[in-house]
């Protein structure tokens, strides 16, 4: 039963961040907070779980980019 509850809540939550929630621009372009992938990885649990993962990661993975490159490499 737990486990059905936990697939549920997951199943909304990214159904919603990769379909529903979003912004609208100027031209009337929709931008989803994930992409909007919810469509094409829907088949499996699995791939729910990937996506949403990778789309949660990419802002931590962008900042370690970041911070790497304005650090210098100190060599002996």
């Amino acid at each position: 039963m737990y486990n059905s509850i936990s697939v549920v809540i997951f199943h909304f939550s990214w159904k919603m961040q990769s379909d529903v929630w979003g912004s609208i621009s100027d031209q009337g372009v929709v931008t989803h907070i994930t992409g909007g992938s919810f469509a094409q990885s829907s088949i499996t649990i699995i791939r729910w779980l990937r996506d949403f993962l990778w789309a949660q990661a990419s802002q931590v993975i962008q900042s370690y980019g970041w911070s790497s490159r304005t650090r210098k490499v100190l060599r002996f």
